[in-house]
């Protein structure tokens, strides 16, 4: 019964995920798809496909008079008097497929051709849930190598509904999340064959991963540290591991051409919009990151969006670091260097709350790293049977109640964002 959960688990999440999504959309009272943030990853690929212009100036112009709506922040740089969206180009690269697809069904069922009508919308939304399912089904197979089909399993349950993943595959799916997080669980994948084995196409898959996820995040460039670090266990391997990229010094300068030709599109926008290669997308809405106060109890344990507040399943992952064995121990250092690093550069954020959402979505792309050492967790809790019903009744507990706190905030029970201790105890579990 659990070899065939982990080989259908996929499947099945699937299912759910369809489920929820035809529930949400089919209301009356149903926002569109593409929404906030998501319709500014998205609306590259309507300027592309349909307006063949990558300056976003004639969609500007056809749908909004030249001016795009306050709410999408997009404004003209200074200097260059060109549109410059905040949001890089990496989602809109991942949907442009469903785009088209979309693009295609419009054409035939003559609905406006405008990047926004029926087939365009649900094509954008249900690629985000299916690069979530692609994730999640590329961690199972790195859980799979390492642990039993027991903890593959759980651990993949657990992660989809004890955190808010599941929240931004189906209802924020044109967010940047779902993407960040299959990309990712792709970049664990590949960094442990490449150490492995010395295959070719693990290099330029690792290359083109790596873009994509500088693409879509831009800070996600620290995951981008798992390849040279792996297995790295102490500083006494340091020495080695250097030896160690050496020696596959023609495999990485192909990762870094990859990545680099891959990337080049959106260093070349930046350099058409503002007059420079690099640039800080957010300095005109006056974000800045504040490194030497970073609101660490806020992110991880306030009620407005603390990780742990409302996703305390993930306590579990973090007793896995200190429990983990085997493989994740070797794994351990490299990943426990990126988790704090990303921790530390979410909470020094500005805008550390990152606006309206379910939890605290920007911690959604690490769980592809995080869920390693969950299963850690649940490997070492079965080594211990007497611990084993007090885990699997706190992890269903916190599990259940994360999936009813999310279903309140599909109902709008929630507010959006900066939720008070009052507000949190007023509104637990209730319905409209």
């Amino acid at each position: 019964m659990i070899n065939w959960g982990v080989r259908h688990i996929v499947a099945i999440v699937g299912v759910c995920g369809l489920a929820g999504y035809l529930w949400l959309f089919t209301r009356p009272s149903a926002d569109e798809p593409i929404r906030s943030d998501g319709y500014n990853y998205y609306l590259y690929a309507p300027s592309w496909l349909i307006y063949h212009d990558p300056t976003l100036e004639a969609l500007a112009k056809d749908w909004y008079g030249g001016a795009y709506p306050a709410f999408s922040g997009i404004l003209r740089w200074p200097g260059t008097n060109r549109w410059m969206n905040r949001h890089p180009i990496g989602v809109a690269v991942l949907m442009f497929p469903f785009v088209i697809v979309a693009d295609l069904l419009t054409r035939w069922s003559n609905l406006p051709r405008d990047g926004f009508s029926f087939y365009y919308q649900h094509a954008a939304a249900l690629a985000g849930l299916a690069y979530f399912l692609a994730g999640l089904a590329v961690l199972r197979r790195t859980l799979s190598r390492y642990f039993n089909p027991a903890v593959t399993l759980w651990t993949l349950v657990t992660i989809t509904w004890g955190t808010n993943l599941f929240h931004y595959a189906v209802y924020d799916g044109t967010f940047s999340h779902a993407f960040s997080f299959a990309l990712i669980c792709a970049l664990v994948e590949l960094t442990d064959l490449w150490w492995a084995q010395r295959e070719r196409w693990h290099a330029v898959a690792l290359g083109f991963v790596a873009a994509l996820i500088v693409l879509t995040r831009h800070t996600n460039v620290l995951f981008l540290l798992l390849v040279p670090l792996w297995q790295v266990t102490s500083w006494s391997h340091v020495g080695s591991r250097i030896n160690g990229l050496w020696q596959r010094r023609a495999a990485l300068l192909a990762m870094a051409a990859v990545a680099a030709a891959a990337a080049a599109p959106q260093a070349f926008l930046y350099k058409s919009t503002t007059g420079r290669w690099l640039v800080n997308s957010y300095a005109p809405y006056g974000y800045r990151f504040t490194f030497l106060s970073p609101h660490l109890f806020g992110a991880f344990f306030s009620t407005e969006r603390g990780l742990f507040f409302w996703s305390p399943v993930l306590l579990f992952a973090v007793a896995g670091m200190f429990v983990a064995r085997g493989w994740a121990r070797q794994v351990l250092v490299p990943s426990a260097v990126v988790l704090v690093l990303n921790a530390w550069l979410i909470a020094s954020w500005s805008e550390w709350q990152y606006g309206a959402s379910y939890g605290h979505r920007a911690f959604i792309d690490s769980l592809g790293v995080l869920a390693l050492f969950l299963a850690a967790f649940f490997a070492w809790t079965r080594e211990h049977p007497r611990l084993l019903p007090f885990v699997a009744g706190a992890t269903i507990l916190a599990a259940a109640l994360s999936v009813v706190q999310m279903i309140q905030y599909w109902l709008r029970v929630w507010p959006v964002r900066d939720i008070t201790w009052h507000q949190y105890r007023s509104l637990f579990l209730t319905f409209p």
